[in-house]
């Protein structure tokens, strides 16, 4: 029997007063030092309330005319969205609200404590009745979803498919601890979470996604011609004015200028790159048997130096100009993986994370984006553009000149970096996945894929087989010893890693290798055990890209981040947090399953490349923050499919909005084509030329730049010295000095000096155990050398030298023990001769 609509109507009031009694009683309960006006105020606005739904109680059951003319208003599609619009607003105010006062107050800083008591049964109040306004409205718009039950259904077993093993996957962490807990001592034994997306940030995507909808509702914006390429034009803009316009900011990885040129200069693994690619400038190739990482990005910093010299800002100007083309690729992947509005919500927020990680980078650690001399992003726009080409490929039936296309890409981000290798099976896997019946053209196209690799590294090989005379590709070194060092620290034991006086690079290689193999051998699943601890790392903190907060110091926070509250995250959650967290998991895990629905099982091609690559990180037990960056876009690619889902289904809910989203996904459909390969031989000629002149670059930049300092006979070299007119000026007796120079058998080395940094007693970079660097009771001027000494100089000087530019013509004088004794400094026609703490008088 069906039970009359007014008494639905009365049943629903009867609750809301019951709800407004539970307010009542809950702000009675209240501890009060006395009865005031406030007091008496706000219980009577409860008690008002009260005996108004009871009212709408008693009128419905009597279906009073004026309440029901009154209904029949609010269901008007105009009213019905306002109220709708309204209440989930006020929803949301609500649940903003309360964490927002536990985040405070976990700062130990809210002083409205007493105020917020009050209004809690208030915004209680408002806060259900807005969940029942919603719901039921949600019942009244999808009640008639017949037409909507096949894709429903289908839907459901998708998502459940997906969030049963995402669910049983964190159950298994909450109780290992795997991915959070560090298993063993050492860098980076457990990874740090990356700069995690700002609050503000994924609303204003979300603002802009919705407006992608709109505006492609719009037939004249629809139809306008190039439209992608002037919204590619209009993300560059973007990204490019917003990343110039602020300032560089000091990290470790850029380390804060000082004495004597108060300039930034690039530091840690940045520092590597650039000085091979000095070394590349001063004519001496990447050095004496070296094989550098990440050569073609090293190649890359050799012409923006030659373009813009030695200015690092220069440098950062003309980088950050080409990095701007990363959100771009971005928009264009997700344009073509599920529509522009997806495109343009994630290439929005890889602008505004590049802003933050500027921001944030004096007070977190490891961090990669595009003012820094660091090749994460180099590498994630040849992973992306390789994915776009690739999924374009499988969709238009495997045309062979899109393979050999997309196997170029991938070969020019091999000599990048040699992970994104993984991405080729990987798509391979899913192109047979996805289009089985087209297995033998699938095949022969990937195979001219895989020959278009061959022809961009093959240059690479080839310069480091006449080399070495072995097929090597990267620096075996940095591998091998890493795989060393950690495999060793799980049985809690420190190796040591250099390399010893007179070992070969062959025979340093095998014995890190050898060293490897026994700590695998002597606990292989303590290893196996931290391997895939690493790898669930990456999986933690790809969802922690949304944010997850501690505490609040002031609303400032939210936009401006003072601490690295992404760092916090040690797997201890209170109520809120765990709610919180549980719903990104939905969200990941709904945006998984909108697109396997949308797209078929080439929807997980993105998570798949994550993990692939991931999984290879993760062998070298690193993970977190910088190694996250390369893949970690596709986190937040799910992330705003899954929230795209939920804006569609307010919009479906919405009158005004319901053809609007039901057009969009009628004009967005997915589907394979068979596309005809009308591509000429001039066209893979020009390709393959194209291709090989930039695998041929990294050994042609060691053979076009001039050598800068050829060796010279001794005595021409202190003749030099000795006539210069800085030396003249310092008043040394020019026979004394060169008696002091036999005495002591000094070295004598000309050569560039870069970044020079002078300490003062106690001072250094605090971060960093490095020679030189550290702090020390030793005031010293510290600069890398290339040239005829590729070693860092430690120059003891009681005050900063005056003239000692970046980039510099050095001529030093070095004893048998490395220690400086003096330095001739030149810089066009300018000069200055310096002798250090250890410079004695002449025999």
């Amino acid at each position: 029997m069906l039970i009359p609509s007014y008494k639905k109507w009365g049943a629903l009031f009867g609750l809301w007063a019951l709800h407004g009694m539970i307010a009542l009683a809950q702000f009675l309960f209240l501890p009060s030092s006395g009865f005031s006006f406030q007091r008496a105020l706000m219980s009577g606005a409860l008690f008002a309330w009260i005996i108004f739904t009871l009212v709408l109680v008693v009128s419905m059951l009597r279906q009073s005319s004026w309440l029901l003319n009154l209904l029949e208003s609010v269901k008007r599609p105009n009213a019905r969205d306002v109220v709708f619009i309204t209440a989930v607003l006020a929803a949301i105010i609500r649940i903003w609200i309360a964490l927002l006062r536990r985040l405070f107050e976990s700062a130990g800083n809210f002083q409205y404590s007493a105020y917020a008591d009050r209004l809690e049964p208030f915004l209680n109040l408002i806060f259900f009745i807005s969940l029942e306004i919603v719901a039921l409205i949600l019942f009244f718009a999808f009640q008639n979803w017949a037409e909507y039950r096949k894709p429903i259904q289908s839907f459901v077993k998708k998502a459940l498919f997906i969030f049963i093993p995402l669910g049983l996957i964190s159950f298994f962490i909450y109780l290992t601890g795997w991915g959070i807990v560090p298993g063993h001592i050492g860098d980076w034994s457990i990874g740090i979470p990356a700069v995690a997306l700002l609050e503000w940030q994924i609303i204003l995507a979300c603002i802009f996604c919705v407006g992608m909808v709109v505006l492609e509702s719009k037939q004249k914006i629809a139809g306008l011609k190039n439209l992608d390429m002037w919204i590619c034009i209009a993300v560059w803009l973007v990204a490019a004015t917003l990343w110039l316009s602020q300032p560089i900011t000091p990290s470790p990885s850029a380390l804060a200028p000082r004495e004597p040129n108060f300039e930034v200069y690039p530091f840690i693994d940045a520092q590597v790159y650039d000085q091979f690619a000095q070394s590349v400038l001063i004519g001496n190739g990447y050095g004496e048997n070296e094989i550098p990482q990440r050569p073609l990005y090293v190649v890359s910093l050799v012409f923006m130096h030659g373009i813009v010299g030695q200015n690092y800002d220069n440098v950062i100007i003309l980088q950050s100009l080409w990095l701007a083309f990363f959100p771009v690729l971005l928009y264009l992947f997700g344009r073509e993986f599920f529509g522009r509005p997806i495109g343009v919500a994630i290439a929005l927020l890889a602008i505004l994370r590049d802003y933050t990680s500027n921001i944030a980078a004096p007070f977190t650690g490891n961090l990669s984006y595009s003012k820094l001399y660091l090749s994460e992003i180099p590498t994630a726009m040849m992973l992306i553009l390789f994915l776009l080409i690739g999924t374009r490929w499988i969709k238009r039936g495997f045309p062979l000149f899109s393979g050999f296309m997309m196997g170029g890409i991938l070969g020019v981000g091999i000599l990048i970096r040699t992970q994104v290798a993984v991405a080729f099976p990987m798509l391979i896997f899913f192109a047979l996945l996805t289009r089985p019946k087209l297995f033998l053209p699938a095949l022969k196209s990937a195979a001219l894929g895989a020959f278009a690799i061959a022809i961009v590294v093959s240059p690479w090989f080839a310069r480091n087989w006449h080399m070495t005379g072995k097929l090597i590709f990267d620096n075996p070194a940095s591998q091998t010893s890493n795989l060393a060092l950690r495999y060793s620290r799980v049985n809690g034991i420190e190796v040591n890693i250099a390399q010893a006086s007179g070992e070969s690079n062959a025979e340093y290689n095998g014995r890190m290798l050898a060293i490897a193999r026994q700590a695998v051998a002597k606990n292989p699943w303590g290893v196996g055990k931290e391997i895939v601890s690493a790898f669930i790392n990456h999986g933690i903190n790809n969802i922690l890209l949304f944010p997850l907060r501690y505490d609040l110091d002031s609303f400032n926070e939210l936009a401006n981040p003072t601490k690295p509250f992404w760092e916090y995250w040690h797997g201890e959650l209170n109520p809120p947090q765990t709610l919180l967290l549980g719903f990104y998991v939905f969200l990941f895990g709904l945006g998984l399953a909108v697109a396997w629905q949308r797209i078929g099982l080439l929807g997980f091609l993105p998570l798949g490349a994550n993990l692939a690559y991931n999984l290879w990180t993760s062998i070298a037990l690193l993970s977190g923050q910088r190694f996250m960056l390369t893949m970690d876009w596709s986190a937040y690619l799910y992330y705003m499919i899954g929230l795209f889902a939920l804006l569609s289904a307010f919009l479906f809910t919405l009158e005004r909005g319901r053809e609007l989203i039901r057009n969009w996904y009628a004009e967005n459909q997915f589907a394979f084509v068979e596309f005809a390969d009308n591509a000429k031989p001039r066209q893979y000629l020009f390709a393959g030329i194209f291709f090989f002149a930039i695998g041929a670059s990294l050994w042609g930049v060691e053979i076009i730049f001039p050598q800068r300092y050829p060796l010279l006979a001794r005595d021409v070299v202190v003749k030099r010295i000795v006539s210069a007119p800085s030396f003249q000026n310092s008043k040394l007796d020019a026979a004394c000095f060169q008696k002091m120079i036999e005495a002591n058998t000094l070295n004598l080395a000309q050569g560039r000096a870069l970044y020079p940094r002078y300490y003062a007693s106690g001072e250094g970079e605090k971060f960093t155990d490095a020679a030189g660097y550290k702090v020390v009771d030793e005031s010293r001027l510290v600069f890398e050398m290339v040239g005829q000494r590729n070693a860092r100089a430690i120059f003891p000087i009681s005050t900063p030298p005056d003239f000692f530019p970046n980039a510099a013509d050095v001529t030093l004088g070095v004893d048998s023990e490395d220690k400086i004794w003096f330095a001739l400094v030149e810089q066009g026609s300018r000069q200055q001769f310096y002798i250090s703490d250890y410079f004695t008088k002449c025999p």
